[in-house]
């Protein structure tokens, strides 16, 4: 006869897999959380883009967790994130002249028949650069003292395009602003991208306010108007630079609260 005492450590490693495969779990959510945030502060962080492009791509940052199988993944689907993540090609504005209702015809100059647009661009106040170079605050109270201009009417008139309405079967109308011209600001004190700028009246119910406006003329014969390459941000390259780092701090203090280190 044989007399045994027998010794079974498995339900405790059973026990332990589940404590600490629960504690990694926690911390690669953890972790997600964490690279989600980086990444989303890393998009705010950046220069030279437009807030509205950001905001759209932060929104857009996402993340998913298997706590079974202990993988996460952090994603971006929306386009907006490739000029941030890989740049941009120059890009030729003249070809709005192509596809924009706003397009007109010279009637009579140096080069009746030409098509041509009218681009209106918004000078910012002071330290205010979301959507357009900021004026200097000299400029800008040069500035305020002009007579506001306003936009008197909307008259209808035919696009440059000399397309139909798919819907009437008439030609391709687009509307053209009316003006009453206030002052302008000029002189050579002036920065040469401010010269001829209106204060355009904007006021909204109780809201007195203007914004400050120049105006361009893009032909078919223009020079400029080609808009720079951007290169890439490669944001992504290094959040994920981080993020292992991040994951091996947060596994490794999991595994030391299960051990009780």
């Amino acid at each position: 006869m044989t007399y045994t005492v027998n010794f079974d450590a498995g339900a405790f490693f059973k026990d332990l897999n589940v404590q600490l495969k629960h504690a990694l779990a926690d911390a690669l959510e953890q972790t997600a959380q964490t690279v989600q945030g980086d990444w989303q502060e890393s998009i705010y962080r950046q220069k030279g883009m437009y807030q509205a492009y950001k905001d759209r791509y932060v929104m857009s940052v996402k993340y998913e967790v298997d706590r079974n199988n202990l993988t996460a993944r952090i994603f971006s689907d929306d386009p907006m994130a490739t000029p941030f993540e890989t740049g941009e090609p120059a890009r030729d504005l003249k070809r709005m002249l192509n596809t924009s209702e706003k397009v007109r015809v010279a009637k009579g100059g140096k080069h009746p028949g030409q098509r041509y647009m009218v681009i209106p661009f918004r000078h910012q106040t002071p330290g205010y650069t979301a959507l357009g170079s900021d004026m200097t605050t000299d400029v800008y109270k040069q500035a305020m003292s002009l007579a506001k201009s306003s936009v008197t009417a909307k008259i209808p008139m035919r696009s440059g395009l000399n397309a139909s309405n798919v819907r009437t079967r008439g030609p391709l109308m687009t509307m053209r602003s009316s003006y009453n011209w206030g002052g302008r600001l000029n002189g050579p004190n002036i920065p040469a991208r401010q010269r001829g700028m209106v204060r355009m009246e904007t006021s909204s119910g109780k809201q007195n306010r203007s914004d400050y406006l120049t105006f361009r003329v893009m032909t078919e014969n223009s020079t400029g108007w080609i808009v720079p390459a951007k290169p890439g941000r490669f944001i992504v390259r290094g959040v994920a630079g981080r993020a292992q780092d991040m994951l091996t701090y947060n596994a490794q203090n999991a595994i030391a609260s299960v051990a009780g280190v």
